[in-house]
């Protein structure tokens, strides 16, 4: 997936402000949909992006090259990404090979291009072909990119044609969504949660900071506000997809938070009668609203150095309201979450 999350971020509250003309529901399309195509006949606006357009040699001789300029036997398209890994777009005799390049491979590819030309191109939106020769054309070259020999010049021409490849299968959106938030999601709380023998061996308050920064950090991430953002906008045409962005994301930190939570209790260190609920209430104040500020896009992205004070701050106004009180005797020690005081200190409030 291309994280051009700079980009993407722009057109999530981006709506067509004007009063559209009426429009014309075609078939089952859904009227949000159609209501939502911008002024060039796209579900999304997207903006003009430059693209590394490389004519280059060909890396084998062919019969054909002395036909041609010695320079410029092959051309292919590349473009960065925020995540400093690379897009490619490259036709070969028998398919469009569309793949996302780490950068030690984009290298070789701009190397490639070094022994030719190399031209930075902006693309042109909506773009200036017929639309006839644009209608065929995404037939033929899905054909192309999928590597099939196919004479389909329509959509359902190819569309029947695959159907009749065993592999080929029908996906329903949903589970589609489900799986793309499991992976996403499921990957980055991993990440966030995982901790090395030496950083469990750390004091609590030190413990916390760590793991709060890197909640706050995956949190941040952009996949992730798109997810959630998504998952959000989606909840009610696809609640399973949204309960999966619940379950890997929160349960799998409070339940992490909880077992570090318990073991502090156990030693000693904090007096929490339930450790769930201490959990749940960590990792809420460590959201607050700085995340829903962030999927809103209501100011800036925080830096790292703020992430990091807002994990210590988190952790310091936690653990001052659940430390044990030295000066009070242990079973007369205030609890969180509003429990009572001992027996003798409610029934003393009562009269």
């Amino acid at each position: 997936m291309v994280d051009n999350a700079w980009l993407t971020r722009k057109s999530w509250l981006r709506r067509n402000t004007g009063s559209p003309p009426r429009l014309k529901v075609v078939g089952d399309v859904p009227a949000d949909l159609v209501n939502s195509v911008d002024e060039n006949g796209s579900l999304v606006t997207v903006d003009p992006v430059d693209w590394i357009i490389c004519f280059v040699p060909g890396l084998k001789q062919q019969w054909w090259h002395r036909f041609v300029n010695h320079k410029h036997k092959h051309v292919f398209a590349m473009r960065p990404t925020n995540t400093g890994s690379w897009l490619l777009v490259e036709p070969w005799w028998s398919r469009m090979m569309v793949t996302i390049l780490p950068p030690a491979d984009a290298v070789k590819f701009l190397r490639w291009g070094g022994t030719g030309d190399i031209l930075r191109v902006r693309e042109a939106v909506p773009g200036k072909a017929s639309q006839f020769r644009g209608w065929s054309n995404c037939a033929v070259l899905t054909s192309f990119l999928l590597g099939r020999s196919s004479w389909a010049w329509t959509p359902h021409g190819l569309y029947r044609e695959l159907l009749r490849e065993k592999a080929t299968r029908h996906e329903n959106v949903e589970q589609l969504l489900v799986n793309q938030f499991t992976n996403l999601v499921s990957q980055y709380s991993s990440n966030a949660l995982s901790l090395s023998a030496d950083q469990l061996s750390l004091p609590l308050r030190e413990l916390l900071v760590i793991i709060g920064r890197n909640l706050l950090e995956a949190m941040m991430a952009p996949s992730m506000l798109e997810v959630c953002y998504a998952a959000i906008l989606e909840a009610d045409r696809y609640p399973d997809a949204t309960r999966v962005y619940a379950q890997h994301g929160p349960k799998p930190a409070v339940a992490v938070l909880s077992r570090i939570l318990a073991n502090a209790r156990q030693a000693g260190e904090i007096d929490l009668a339930d450790c769930e609920a201490g959990a749940r209430q960590f990792h809420g104040m460590l959201r607050g609203n700085i995340h829903l500020k962030a999927v809103l896009q209501l100011g800036e992205m925080p830096t790292p150095s703020e992430i990091d004070l807002r994990a210590r701050t988190t952790v310091k106004v936690f653990l001052d309201g659940v430390r044990r009180d030295e000066t009070e005797p242990p079973r007369v020690c205030r609890r969180l979450f509003g429990l009572s005081y001992a027996a003798n200190a409610g029934s003393s409030s009562m009269a």
